[in-house]
């Protein structure tokens, strides 16, 4: 607010000035010609501030938009034109009139009309003015993409595995990084637990390799909810607004959105979905590194991650054996594989 009055208050001093150095309106009853063009160019000047700050506000949200640069482009070349035929038009009005205050008036009313018209105009082109050339002289044409906008939280990032999700090319569209999510991003980088600080700077690291990707669409977004503290709360506003999809490994997260009707994809959900499957009878190989729970278990891991808890196989803890699956378990955590040693099985049949 203070700064609107301030700029409220120096459009009036600078309408002022230019309506007295140039003695824009002539004395008004009993006011003199000075006091007149004080006041009016001042009120002159107010107005048309207050129209430019409306104005501003009501479109700054379209910044953040896809293709917002194209479309300042645009109003730059079309704002210029406006201008150049505003230019004609007012020469035109002083060829046809005596130059008395109410022309010079309109000069300026069509010359500045012209030029916000222009850049009004420009501003609501979607297409390019110019289309870019190959070198080989053919043009390139890019098709309007209608995929929705993907936001990441803090928990994607910190995860680490975005980096090579978006390299595959599975996860299209623009990728949005809320501001609100590099501050808390900052602070758990900045945080005194130690294993915070370093899951806050492996995000940073791995948001910076993204950032320096030219082959992926990303950008940071100020768009924020100072009314909300929550940055759940804010990722989901803003996924509603921007009519945009939440990428996310925190699985509260994901229950709140699905709830609020909010599009997400949980990347633990999709890492889960692509493992093999596998049917009981399968043989596989796995390496036994660590005891189980249960008397004479031992616990082994596939490439992808899987849990395979090995029946009677803790005597073969430190080495590869080959298994056979008995029966599979999936859990919000992943899935899990129950084995038996291939030889087990093998003697069993035997006997």
């Amino acid at each position: 607010m203070f700064y609107f009055l301030l700029f409220l208050s120096s459009s009036f001093i600078f309408g002022a000035a230019i309506s007295v150095a140039y003695r824009l309106l002539p004395p008004l009853g009993p006011l003199s010609m000075f006091v007149s063009n004080l006041l009016l160019g001042g009120m002159a000047g107010s107005v048309l501030a207050a129209g430019i700050a409306m104005t501003w506000k009501r479109i700054s949200h379209s910044f953040e938009e896809e293709g917002a640069e194209q479309r300042l482009l645009n109003s730059l070349w079309v704002g210029l034109g406006g201008t150049a035929f505003g230019i004609v038009l007012a020469y035109g009005v002083t060829l046809a009139f005596p130059l008395t205050d109410a022309v010079k008036v309109a000069r300026g009313v069509l010359l500045m009309g012209c030029s916000c018209a222009g850049i009004r105009i420009g501003f609501l082109l979607h297409s390019p003015m110019a289309r870019p050339r190959q070198e080989n002289g053919h043009r390139v044409t890019r098709k309007p993409s209608n995929t929705p906008k993907k936001i990441l939280d803090t928990s994607i990032i910190i995860d680490g595995r975005i980096s090579s999700l978006l390299a595959t090319g599975f996860v299209e569209g623009e990728i949005l990084v809320p501001e609100f999510v590099l501050t808390e991003l900052q602070n758990i980088a900045d945080s005194s637990n130690s294993l915070r600080r370093r899951k806050g700077r492996r995000g940073l690291d791995a948001l910076n390799q993204l950032m320096q990707d030219d082959s992926i669409a990303i950008r940071v977004t100020t768009r924020d909810y100072p009314s909300i503290r929550e940055v759940d709360r804010k990722l989901i506003h803003l996924a509603k607004d921007e009519s945009a999809v939440l990428i996310t490994t925190d699985y509260n997260l994901n229950r709140v959105a699905q709830v609020e009707g909010v599009a997400i994809l949980n990347v633990n959900e999709l890492s889960n979905a692509v493992k093999p499957r596998f049917i009981p009878g399968e043989e596989i190989s796995v390496e036994i590194i660590d005891r189980g729970e249960e008397i004479n278990q031992g616990v082994g891991y596939l490439d992808d991650g899987t849990m395979v808890v090995v029946e009677n196989g803790r005597r073969h803890i430190g080495r590869t054996i080959k298994a056979v699956v008995k029966s599979t378990l999936q859990t919000d955590a992943g899935r899990m594989l129950f084995v038996e040693p291939a030889s087990d099985g093998a003697r069993g049949e035997q006997s």
